[in-house]
């Protein structure tokens, strides 16, 4: 019969953070969505204006 694992992290911990980082992200797209329906041209300026900076942040 095979041992059960053993480890020391706090599954619980860890599920309310995954819950809390999927519940940030549908909140995040919902605005996306609702932003894109009503400015598409001001939400694309900003959308390419955060992917230069982070793709600018990556290289340093």
């Amino acid at each position: 019969m095979a041992k059960p694992s053993v480890n020391n992290c706090d599954q619980r911990g860890m599920l309310k953070q995954s819950l809390l980082l999927m519940a940030v992200t549908s909140l995040v797209g919902a605005v996306g969505l609702f932003a894109m329906m009503h400015w598409p041209l001001a939400t694309s300026v900003v959308l390419i204006v955060m992917l230069v900076l982070l793709l600018a942040g990556d290289r340093s």
